[in-house]
């Protein structure tokens, strides 16, 4: 306890779910949906529910998983909210003040062996195809058709029509997990290694697995792309072009028109 008072903090545990595909959560109470084969509340005990902490000091809270023969193989998820209050705890404004209601929490996550299932599935990738610029960002769709959470990992690569790597993004750099049976999205930002210079067909490759799995899952597709210096140097060509044949004309006249009057070309 870092302030000046005494603080008292109200502990609860709760289950929790995956809020939606962009990997937020949602803490679930009695009443929720939640599938229960992943919940862990019901498992989980506290050793004391209420904590009276002196200014200065510190105070730790014993919270037991109970291994009962109902807690199914696989991944179970729970969280600890921690409620802090007091005399001086209240909700809305006091005069020209505002009270806070503090509240904190912590994700339990367990995996309960001898039975565990791993399944991630590519469910599908979206990207901006535009012919005269890269893609900067791909969105991973992944499904875990599993009973444990995961973490998928790998890197995407985009080639020239040469095989050359102008740009590469490491998938799932902040280790985020997939929780069973939900989808999730991952954006994985590309960054420029080269710079393109052939106009064609270039190819956007997936390589991923997750963590305790060995070997890769490779997903290849391909777009049209023309860089733009490919088509500065095409008009300039172009225009090149354009003022040597101008210019040849006009010589050609010259000459002929010289020819007619009886004066040497």
């Amino acid at each position: 306890n870092t302030t000046a008072a005494l603080a008292t903090i109200r502990i609860s545990v709760l289950d929790f779910g995956s809020l939606d595909e962009s990997g937020g959560v949602a803490f679930l109470g009695a009443d929720s949906n939640l599938e229960k084969k992943y919940a862990l509340a019901s498992w989980m005990r506290l050793e004391k529910d209420t904590l009276i902490i002196a200014s200065g000091e510190t105070k730790n809270v014993r919270v037991t998983i109970e291994n009962r023969d109902s807690l199914s193989p696989g991944g179970h998820y729970g969280v600890l909210t921690f409620k802090v209050t007091g005399a001086d705890d209240a909700q809305g404004t006091v005069g020209d003040t505002l009270i806070i209601n503090q509240l904190f929490s912590t994700l339990v996550f367990v995996k309960k062996v001898g039975g565990e299932i791993y399944d991630l599935k590519f469910q599908g990738q979206e990207y901006k195809k535009n012919y005269i610029s890269l893609p900067d960002t791909v969105h991973l769709r992944f499904q875990n058709n599993g009973n444990v959470h995961l973490v998928p990992r790998g890197v995407i690569s985009v080639t020239d029509p040469f095989g050359r790597v102008v740009a590469k993004g490491i998938i799932n750099q902040e280790s985020a997990l997939i929780l069973p049976e939900t989808l999730r999205v991952y954006p994985v930002r590309l960054d420029k290694l080269a710079t393109s210079l052939v106009p064609g067909r270039y190819t956007l490759t997936t390589t991923y697995r997750y963590d305790g799995k060995d070997d890769f899952t490779i997903i290849s597709s391909q777009f049209d792309f023309i860089p733009p210096i490919a088509i500065v140097i095409v008009l300039l060509l172009a225009v090149a072009f354009g003022w040597y044949a101008i210019r040849g004309r006009r010589h050609n006249g010259t000459k002929k028109a010289l020819s007619s009057s009886g004066k040497p070309a």
